[in-house]
């Protein structure tokens, strides 16, 4: 049986953001801090722009207004 991964999730960033990061950092123990390159894509365009034509990064990607947006 194969072991379910469980999902964590402490921010407002939109889900079909995506980074390297999020897959290195999994499982981290509370307090780590988190390593990653910041280089951000769109699960959506696979891209580094959203279908909305906008910049996907931590700060851009945390706007409900944007008509992409998904929340978490």
């Amino acid at each position: 049986m194969a072991e379910e991964l469980k999902v964590l999730n402490t921010s407002t960033r939109c889900r079909s953001l995506l980074s390297k990061g999020l897959y290195t950092n999994a499982g981290m123990p509370p307090g780590e801090k988190a390593t990653g390159d910041g280089d951000f894509w769109c699960g959506k365009t696979q891209t580094i722009f959203g279908p909305d034509d906008g910049l996907c990064d931590g700060e851009h990607c945390t706007n409900p207004a944007r008509s992409c947006y998904e929340a978490p």
